[in-house]
C-alpha cells in the first residue's frame, strides 16, 4: 500500500507541475529615430507634447574618440538622482549574439534605424552609486574600474576589445529633455551640449518588422505638423561626441 500512495503522489505531482518556461529569445525590436531641425519650442508645440523628464548625461572617450571608432559608447545617464553606465556595442548582429552574454535586466540586444540605416546595437547597463559617480566625473576613477562584469565580459569575449584606452575622459555634461504626449506613442528629446548646441529627435520603439512603416507614420506626422526632419538623418551621437571634445579643449580642462 506505501509503495501504490507514493507512486500515486508521483503522479499527481507530475500532472500539477508546472509547464516549463519558454525560453525562446524575445522577438527583436528597433529604434525608429529621426533627426528634426525645427526648435524644441515649436517641436513641442507643434506635436502637442508635454514635458515628461529631464536627465544629465556624460559620455566616456578620449580626444581622438578612439572607443567610439571602435564601435563603443559609454553614457552616464543621471535621472531622478539615479546615475546608470550604459555601453553601447554598434554593428552587433542580434540573431547570433550569444544569449549568454546579454544579461537579463539590464542588457539587451535591438536594432537601430536612422534614415535609410538599419544596424544592430548591444545595450548593457549597470547601476553606480552617488559615489562612485562623482570619482568618475571628476577623473578620478578610471572607466574601466567602474565597469560592471557582465560589460567587461562582453568586451573580452564578444568583440575582443580589452583593455579599454587609458586616456578616457569624462565629457558633458548633456542636458536632455524628454517630451511625450497623451494617446501619442512617440518621445521627443531635446538634446543641450555645454557650447549651447541643440539636438532634437523623434523616436519610438516598435517590433523589428514594423520599423520602416513606424518610420513612414513618423515623418507623415511630422509634416502634417509642421516640423522640419533634418536632411541629415545619420546618427547624430559622432556630431555631439566632436563638440564636447572642442568644448573640452577650448575650456583647458
Amino acid at each position: 500500500m506505501r509503495a501504490a500512495a507514493a507512486a500515486l503522489l508521483v503522479l499527481v505531482a507530475a500532472c500539477t507541475a508546472r509547464p516549463p518556461r519558454d525560453r525562446r529569445p524575445a522577438a527583436p525590436r528597433a529604434e525608429v529615430q529621426i533627426n528634426v531641425c525645427s526648435t524644441p519650442d515649436h517641436i513641442v508645440g507643434a506635436l502637442g507634447l508635454g514635458a515628461a523628464s529631464s536627465t544629465e548625461v556624460w559620455y566616456f572617450d578620449d580626444r581622438s574618440l578612439d572607443l567610439f571608432q571602435r564601435g563603443l559608447v559609454f553614457r552616464l545617464r543621471i535621472r531622478g538622482g539615479k546615475p546608470e553606465l550604459t555601453m553601447k556595442v554598434a554593428d552587433q548582429d542580434c540573431a547570433i549574439v550569444p544569449g549568454a552574454l546579454i544579461p537579463r535586466p539590464g542588457g539587451k540586444c535591438e536594432y537601430d534605424l536612422h534614415g535609410d540605416d538599419l544596424r544592430g546595437a548591444v545595450s548593457i547597463s549597470t547601476p553606480l552609486d552617488d559615489g562612485t559617480r562623482g570619482e568618475l566625473i571628476a577623473g578620478r576613477l578610471a572607466l574601466a574600474q567602474v565597469l560592471s562584469d557582465a560589460q567587461r565580459r562582453y568586451l573580452k569575449e564578444a568583440v575582443h576589445l580589452w583593455p579599454l584606452t587609458e586616456s578616457t575622459e569624462p565629457l558633458g555634461p548633456v542636458y536632455v529633455d524628454a517630451y511625450r504626449g497623451l494617446e501619442k506613442p512617440f518621445v521627443v528629446e531635446s538634446w543641450r551640449l555645454p557650447s549651447g548646441r541643440r539636438f532634437a529627435e523623434i523616436s519610438r520603439k516598435v517590433a523589428l518588422q514594423d520599423a520602416w512603416r513606424t518610420r513612414a507614420e513618423l515623418m507623415n506626422e511630422l509634416a502634417g505638423s509642421g516640423v522640419r526632419a533634418c536632411e541629415n538623418q545619420s546618427s547624430q551621437a559622432r556630431a555631439k561626441l566632436v563638440e564636447l571634445v572642442s568644448a573640452r579643449v577650448v575650456h583647458g580642462r
